[in-house]
């Protein structure tokens, strides 16, 4: 699916504008900020050992220094984490509830949820997906909503930090999925914190940030009415 999305996405912006990332030349990329783990083992071996320093059976030698990538020997056995723990977080983060949607009813969400399709949000941030054959039998082959389409989208100077990540350059990003959003003020204690790195510090702000691939939409926004531009805000703040 996730070929097909970056062929019809490909047709839309001209050229070839977004793409999925290969590991290692092999595998599509879904998961991490630049697409850079195929899935939630690979991402939860990178957390285990780049957030927390611990060490899995594939990435078992120990980092000095994260941001420098040295090894050095903290004379703990490795691996730190062992497959059954290692396998039982994966399982719980395959499991986690998916965030229930809020505000359906609202004439403003509903008008709102219309314009995002009409300046071309949804290219990108797609709606719909479908998941593949899973052993677990509420994930095989369902359908789910998530808003993205897992690919890479070069955003400009506006997101090029420096950073990056697999075979990603600098300013792309794989396009982050919006369920959830409307609720992360809840969870940051009540501060707003949008984008990669939380520089953007309301919905309003996170839009202005998109540049490059995302530039056509939010030039768009920029034209709408006001009472337009606070549907779809009032929109996002209902996934």
């Amino acid at each position: 699916m996730i070929g097909e999305i970056a062929a019809l996405e490909a047709a839309t912006f001209g050229g070839s504008p977004t793409r999925h990332t290969l590991v290692d030349g092999k595998l599509i990329g879904r998961f991490g900020r630049k697409a850079a783990a195929i899935n939630l083992l690979h991402q939860t071996m990178n957390a285990y050992l780049q957030d927390m320093g611990l060490t899995t059976d594939l990435f078992n030698r120990d980092l000095l220094h994260a941001g420098v990538g040295n090894f050095a020997e903290d004379g703990v056995p490795d691996p730190e984490i062992p497959s059954s723990e290692l396998n039982a977080v994966v399982f719980y983060l395959k499991t986690l509830r998916v965030p229930l949607r809020r505000d359906l009813d609202d004439p403003d969400v509903r008008d709102g949820e219309v314009i995002f399709e009409q300046i071309g949000c949804a290219k990108c941030h797609v709606p719909t997906l479908r998941t593949g054959p899973s052993e677990i039998a509420p994930l095989d082959r369902v359908t789910f909503h998530p808003y993205t389409d897992l690919l890479l989208h070069d955003m400009g100077p506006e997101l090029d930090d420096g950073y990056t990540e697999g075979r990603a350059a600098t300013s792309e990003w794989r396009t982050t999925p919006l369920w959830g959003l409307g609720l992360s003020e809840e969870f940051q204690g009540g501060i707003a914190f949008y984008m990669h790195d939380g520089r953007a510090r309301s919905l309003r702000e996170a839009i202005e940030l998109h540049g490059g691939e995302g530039s056509a939409s939010r030039a768009a926004f920029r034209g709408l009415s006001a009472e337009d531009q606070e549907r779809l805000l009032a929109f996002l703040r209902s996934l």
